[in-house]
């Protein structure tokens, strides 16, 4: 078969196979035609939250943690905390995010946002299922949170080659974060198209010495993200990744002699209200550790109010 014949085979059966999907498509159920594997949608498609997995903590409580999906392919949605974004039991309900962003990551990540924030349930609940609930177009999806099933477990312990998951702080002499479920900052006053600074310090953390590795420490990676609000403000510097900082020599922020980094942007919000923004430490660089597991970052949110 020639070179023609062969393009126009192929293009026939690719012709045939589409006319036949969509009436196929179109003949099945409400319910099965929002499966996750259909075909994204421009706009209007779902928002699905997503569980991640848990960690037992050594007080026998559990965190639990959570991330989402925006299944469209040009959509950014926000959906405020409320009736059609919520987490019960109440008491947890408060942390999610309500800006959903569009991802288009490789690999197995893909469109998916992991761990955008977690939850941690007292011994004494720890069999309670935290269902964290979103509504949007026309979708309504609950995702339980839930420390029954060993597949889920996580842990906090150090990694193949000594990895630890980074630590972030606002002052160098407050509270600490190593985890998803993080610190909050103090609140921060700034009005509406005046830039205003965001400072954080991070530091990479791994007990790496006993392994054959090239780096005890590694540059860590940032990113700045809307975790709640009315409208995306604008970051000077939103991310800046470990590559980037060990290229630049630090990139913004020289590390301290205890290993610290400043990590700083500036913001620029564009609508009065109340905000968080989340900062995300990674330590991607390691040797073991990449985007794709859930052991290698850290958060902390820095909550924001606008005036007009």
């Amino acid at each position: 078969m020639n070179k023609f014949k062969k393009y126009a085979t192929g293009t026939l059966a690719a012709l045939l196979m589409g006319l036949i999907a969509a009436p196929l498509y179109a003949q099945l159920p409400a319910h099965l035609r929002d499966f996750q594997l259909a075909s994204r949608k421009a706009s209007g498609d779902l928002v699905g939250p997503m569980f991640n997995g848990w960690i037992k903590n050594q007080d026998d409580s559990i965190t639990m943690i959570f991330g989402f999906v925006n299944r469209n392919r040009e959509e950014i949605v926000d959906i405020p905390l409320g009736p059609n974004n919520f987490i019960e039991p109440a008491q947890f309900d408060g942390a999610q995010p309500t800006h959903f962003p569009v991802y288009k990551r490789p690999g197995f990540v893909g469109i998916q946002e992991r761990g955008a924030f977690a939850v941690t349930v007292p011994a004494d609940m720890a069999d309670t299922e935290v269902v964290w609930t979103l509504k949007h177009a026309g979708h309504s999806y609950s995702i339980p949170g839930r420390a029954t099933s060993t597949a889920y477990e996580m842990s906090r312990e150090e990694r193949a080659l000594g990895s630890l998951s980074p630590a972030i702080r606002f002052d160098m002499d407050g509270p600490e974060s190593t985890d998803r479920e993080g610190i909050k900052a103090a609140k921060i006053t700034a009005s509406v198209g005046s830039p205003v600074t965001l400072t954080a310090y991070a530091q990479d953390r791994g007990n790496r010495a006993e392994y054959e590795v090239e780096e005890l420490f590694v540059p860590v990676g940032t990113e700045w993200i809307m975790h709640q609000g009315p409208a995306a403000p604008e970051f000077e510097s939103a991310k800046i990744t470990g590559r980037d900082r060990a290229k630049a020599g630090e990139g913004e922020g020289t590390a301290t002699a205890d290993g610290w980094t400043l990590v700083q942007t500036e913001a620029t919000f564009w609508e009065p209200g109340d905000y968080v923004v989340r900062l995300r430490v990674d330590n991607f660089m390691a040797g073991d550790s990449k985007f794709d597991n859930q052991c290698c970052w850290s958060n902390a949110y820095v909550p924001v109010t606008v005036t007009p």
